[in-house]
């Protein structure tokens, strides 16, 4: 999504443009698969950044398009200690939500209050700001310049944050008790990769609010959106290849770029956008630029990998039920092999036919798990992920409601091994870099490496993870280009 967004604007911007896919469809881990004549999602499923201020809805205004998309609301339930908590889009009735499970006495109420409403301001700004901001992480001192001159000295006290976690802000404000802590803690799993100790306040905040910005579901799966955006990519010239792995880019004899595909096509070009995760292009590229990339590399080496499962089930379901569910493992434990504090299910909406038949639903099922474990299993790697196929099935039909009773049908689980076979990533890690606190603001692999003529957005860059987050990048790779060429 950061790379086709990038590509979009250019195009549209009159500039000359190819992609380069190695899968046989576009939009990587925000695109959708068929399998079995069900249509299932890569991996990112929950969708957000149509509201003020906020990418997506950038992309379609700069574009002229306006995606294929359907509010949900609410987008999600949560299961924990025995509780359904709805997360309302109503910030309002999601504050009284959090205060009904989650607090003691009136005291404790104003205190939630206090930081839902905190939680809140700072997302606002932070959506704003960064609109505002193309040029972030700043890189040259013009970059900087333009910082001063683009922002309103009332939103600088949320800069704060950056260096206060989300567990320091909770506890600031009294809200945080054990339950409310594993609450958070899983949630920002979800949005930030990291938990309320680790995560900056200032990222923090938007990944904990998400929910009650405008959520969206895209018939017949995201592909569709994709799609829309290859149409938008065609008619203002640019061309989209799919099955072309890029497998070298390294500097061109007369300047530029050569950037070599497995199918022994070279492209040309003054300017190379990367998608991929810096870990992959540090295998691809050659000479100081993959020296460099091979650092990056190694100062960002965390991530983590996802245990994913494909499910079809019946449709026995609340009629009123979220298509997002977060369950909770029982307190104090993780699932076996995954160290996963909790299991997160996307479902197709009910009458999605180009998904699922009439009275069938198509799941995403995903957990967390450490990348590297499941390429050292060797001959207990078969049995390990049948072993977590079965835990979570038994697991969803014991604490979510509904599945049980709709039956599963057919079941297609995937392990990072799978991921990199799959979506090429190296290891199978997904989902970015974690949020640390022990990195600054502006300590993130840059969207301009100091090499001319290359970009990189995507999950791996600022400003990292999820959907909005890469398109984002895709759009800041967009004005930095414009910029350096004008």
């Amino acid at each position: 999504m950061g790379g086709m967004s990038a590509a979009c604007m250019l195009a549209k911007n009159g500039r000359k443009v190819t992609v380069l896919e190695a899968a046989h469809v576009p939009g990587g881990c925000s695109s959708s698969y068929k399998r079995k004549g069900y249509v299932f999602e890569s991996g990112a499923t929950t969708l957000i950044g149509f509201d003020e201020n906020q990418p997506l809805r950038t992309l379609e205004e700069e574009l002229g398009i306006t995606l294929t998309k359907k509010e949900i609301n609410p987008s999600m339930t949560v299961y924990l200690n025995g509780e359904r908590v709805v997360r309302y889009k109503s910030r309002q009735a999601w504050i009284d939500e959090a205060v009904r499970v989650f607090s003691d006495g009136a005291s404790d109420r104003k205190a939630h209050h206090d930081f839902w409403n905190e939680a809140f301001m700072v997302a606002d700004t932070v959506w704003k700001v960064s609109k505002r901001n193309v040029f972030f992480p700043p890189k040259k001192a013009a970059d900087w310049l333009q910082l001063a001159i683009n922002n309103n000295p009332a939103d600088a006290p949320v800069l704060r944050y950056a260096f206060q976690s989300v567990a320091a802000v909770m506890q600031k404000y009294g809200v945080d008790t054990p339950a409310f802590r594993r609450f958070v803690d899983e949630q920002l799993m979800i949005t930030a990769q990291a938990k309320a100790d680790q995560t900056p306040f200032i990222f923090g905040a938007a990944g904990i609010t998400y929910t009650s910005y405008s959520n969206y579901y895209v018939p017949g799966g995201l592909l569709t959106m994709i799609r829309e955006l290859e149409d938008s990519l065609n008619e203002n010239g640019g061309e989209l290849k799919t099955r072309r792995k890029v497998i070298s880019v390294e500097e061109g004899p007369r300047g530029g770029y050569l950037v070599k595909t497995d199918n022994g096509e070279t492209y040309e070009a003054q300017n190379v956008v990367s998608n991929i995760p810096i870990w992959n292009m540090a295998e691809i590229c050659s000479g100081e630029l993959g020296r460099w990339y091979q650092k990056e590399s190694v100062r960002y080496d965390e991530a983590w990998g996802a245990f994913t499962m494909g499910v079809v089930t019946g449709d026995a379901y609340e009629d009123d039920m979220s298509l997002h569910h977060q369950l909770h493992m029982p307190e104090g434990e993780h699932m076996p092999l995954t160290e996963a504090g909790s299991v997160f299910v996307s479902m197709s909406q009910r009458g999605d036919t180009e998904r699922a038949p009439e009275g069938k639903r198509a799941l995403n099922i995903s957990c967390h798990t450490p990348a590297k474990k499941w390429f050292e299993m060797n001959g207990d790697y078969e049995p390990n992920k049948e072993a977590v196929q079965k835990f979570i099935l038994e697991f969803l039909e014991e604490n979510l409601p509904g599945f049980k009773e709709s039956g599963v049908e057919l079941a297609f689980p995937a392990t990072p091994v799978t991921w990199q076979n799959w979506v090429y990533r190296k290891e199978g890690r997904v989902g970015g870099i974690p949020q640390s606190m022990a990195r600054s603001l502006v300590d993130w692999p840059q969207t301009e490496p100091p090499f001319p003529g290359i970009y990189q957005c995507g999950d791996t860059s600022y400003p990292g993870q999820g959907i909005p987050g890469v398109t984002l990048g895709g759009i800041n790779v967009y004005y930095r280009i414009r910029k350096n060429d004008s």
